[in-house]
C-alpha cells in the first residue's frame, strides 16, 4: 500500500500524539492551577508601592513658578481663586475617571494655561510642560480636558489681562481601588418576623 507524503505525514502525527499523551495535556493543563513565583508581591505590598510611586510623581512635579520661568515672560502664576475655579472646574468634569478607567492607580499634575483678555478668560488649555503623569493614561484625561475646558467660561475678576498658569493635582485614592476578597462573604440571618 502507498501513501502520499501527506498521508504519511498525518499517520506519523497520529502516531506522535498518541505516543506523548497529546490527549490528556488539555485536560492536565485545565485542572492545573496557578502558580505565582515565589517573589510575587501581596495585593497590599502592590497598592503600598503604587501609591509610594504616585506620591514620588506627585512631589517631582514641577511647580507653577518654574513652569512660568520656563515658559518666559508674558506668563505669570494665577491667583488661588483662579486656581481654585479651574481645580474644582477640572475634578467635576469626569476627565480623571476616563484615565483612572485605564490606569487604577493613575495620579498626576496639570498644568493649566489660562489666557485673561479684559472680557474674562478666553482660552483655558492643558499645558504639557509641567504636567506629568504616572502613566501615560495621563493623555487621556488631557485630551479630556482640552475638550471640556473650551465650554468654560470665567469672567474678568480672575486677573488683569495676561497669561496664567495653575496647577491641579489628581491624587490616587487607593481606597477607591476595589481591594480583592481576602475571606468568604459571610451570610446574614433572615430578619425575624414579628408574631
Amino acid at each position: 500500500m502507498k501513501l502520499t507524503n501527506l498521508k504519511r505525514v498525518c499517520v506519523y502525527s497520529a502516531f506522535a500524539l498518541t505516543a506523548c499523551g497529546g490527549g490528556d495535556k488539555a485536560k492536565d493543563d485545565a485542572s492545573a492551577k496557578p502558580t505565582t513565583p515565589a517573589n510575587a508581591l501581596s495585593p497590599a505590598e502592590y497598592r503600598k508601592r503604587q501609591q509610594a510611586f504616585a506620591d514620588s510623581v506627585i512631589n517631582a512635579s514641577k511647580p507653577a513658578l518654574k513652569v512660568v520661568e520656563q515658559l518666559g515672560k508674558g506668563y505669570a502664576v494665577g491667583s488661588i481663586t483662579l486656581r481654585d475655579t479651574l481645580a474644582s472646574l477640572a475634578q467635576s468634569s469626569g476627565c480623571f475617571q476616563t484615565g483612572r478607567r485605564t490606569d487604577p492607580y493613575l495620579a498626576g499634575t496639570v498644568s493649566i494655561f489660562a489666557h485673561m483678555a479684559t472680557i474674562g478668560v478666553d482660552l483655558i488649555q492643558v499645558q504639557r510642560s509641567g504636567t506629568t503623569w504616572t502613566s501615560a493614561a495621563g493623555d487621556l484625561v488631557n485630551a479630556c480636558l482640552d475638550t471640556e475646558m473650551k465650554k468654560w467660561k470665567l469672567d474678568w475678576s480672575f486677573g488683569k489681562p495676561a497669561a496664567y498658569i495653575v496647577q491641579v493635582q489628581f491624587k490616587s485614592d487607593m481606597n477607591l481601588i476595589p481591594k480583592p476578597d481576602t475571606a468568604p462573604a459571610k451570610a446574614k440571618p433572615a430578619p425575624k418576623k414579628k408574631p
